[in-house]
């Protein structure tokens, strides 16, 4: 239970939901149940015309928040959502623990003013300087780098807009980087994938200027490509392997190792396809409405004994009489020989993967939702 929230980011829709208490995992990929409360939670919210769907996936993962236990704190007291500093009295060393990505420059203040305290060195070190600390590629940034990119280099917009947003002024070195594409337009920058704006050419400015080693950084926390849609990042992760081996001359058998690394890692990451462990239970409620249509052949709203028994010989599945009637009876909830798409739905949530016509009825929905369409040509939904 929590709220649902909804946010924009980087071209796609971020959908999520408070944290909860749980075993911290390594493992980024979440429960396939925790998906279906997301998809549930966001039809409520949507308009009526947009059928959320689970190929609308694109990527989806788990975080952990690490609410800090202070070891001075009075006996009893809550895990606190801010960071803690502690000094340990047998070594003085002092340490940080919890907080969050967006308060990490106060952290950074906070951990340092004690240690220069506890240590008498205020003649040494002055006030700190953080707050007013500009990050890298920010001296002489102006809101027109973009369309610089854009004029100097022959950039799609769009890539100038993320290489701008992402490496500041340094964007102009990353450009010198690219190389032609044989295109009109845009000119000049390779895409990694179609579809999205990060070009090949940041790889390699990765590694040679950010400290880069590993193919798994490259493609979740320096593209976000693995969270934006992770089938795109297991397309052409061999690709960002070979860039990264020129770049950073890896042997042939690092650069298996690194890619091999970086597939079990992303092949962790939920996406458009459930596993088939999964798929019986993953329907939304707009896929059981389709299906309680499909069974409903005369449209009167609901599904008669001989519907019932004409789609389940076309799911491949006859059924003689006893199992008909067995089958009929748990759907058909007061009793009244009609099975309404309440009761379906209902039937549908609360049947288990081992009855066979909601097994054969959950294959039926699998093939349909591959044929959505997936992949970097689709925008949908990331769960986080």
């Amino acid at each position: 239970e929590g709220s649902c929230f909804f946010l924009p980011w980087q071209g796609s829709t971020l959908v999520g939901t408070t944290d909860r208490k749980g075993d911290a995992v390594s493992k980024p990929g979440p429960p396939e149940d925790e998906i279906q409360w997301l998809l549930s939670e966001a039809e409520k919210y949507l308009s009526n015309e947009l059928k959320v769907r689970r190929s609308d996936v694109l990527s989806a993962w788990q975080g952990f928040r690490p609410l800090a236990s202070d070891p001075h704190a009075p006996p009893g007291a809550p895990a606190s959502r801010d960071h803690t500093i502690s000094t340990n009295p047998d070594t003085g060393i002092t340490f940080i623990t919890g907080g969050k990505w967006v308060t990490y420059r106060e952290m950074a203040e906070d951990v340092i003013d004690r240690v220069v305290k506890l240590n008498n060195l205020s003649d040494k070190a002055g006030p700190c300087k953080t707050e007013k600390r500009i990050l890298r590629g920010g001296i002489g940034y102006t809101r027109g780098v973009p369309i610089k990119l854009v004029q100097d280099f022959g950039v799609s917009e769009e890539t100038a807009q993320h290489l701008a947003r992402t490496y500041g002024m340094n964007a102009f070195d990353v450009c010198r980087m690219a190389k032609p594409t044989g295109k009109r337009w845009p000119r000049s920058g390779n895409l990694l994938v179609e579809g999205y704006p990060f070009l090949e050419c940041e790889i390699e400015w990765a590694c040679k200027n950010e400290m880069v080693v590993t193919v798994k950084d490259m493609m979740c926390l320096r593209t976000r490509l693995a969270f934006l849609n992770s089938e795109a990042a297991k397309t052409v992760v061999p690709r960002v392997a070979d860039i990264m081996q020129t770049a950073l001359g890896w042997s042939k058998s690092e650069r298996n190792r690194q890619l091999k690394e970086a597939e079990e890692y992303l092949a962790q990451f939920g996406g458009p396809n459930m596993s088939t462990d999964a798929i019986y239970s993953a329907a939304t409620i707009t896929d059981i409405q389709d299906m309680f249509k499909t069974f409903d052949q005369k449209q009167t709203g609901y599904i008669d004994f001989d519907e019932m028994l004409l789609m389940a010989k076309k799911l491949g599945f006859p059924m003689n009489k006893m199992q008909a009637e067995k089958q009929f009876k748990s759907m058909d909830l007061d009793g009244n020989n009609k099975i309404t798409e309440k009761e379906f739905i209902t039937w549908w949530q609360n049947a288990g993967p081992d009855d066979e016509l909601r097994k054969n009825l959950g294959n039926k929905f699998k093939s349909s939702a591959e044929k959505l369409g997936t992949g970097s040509d689709s925008r949908g939904i990331m769960f986080g």
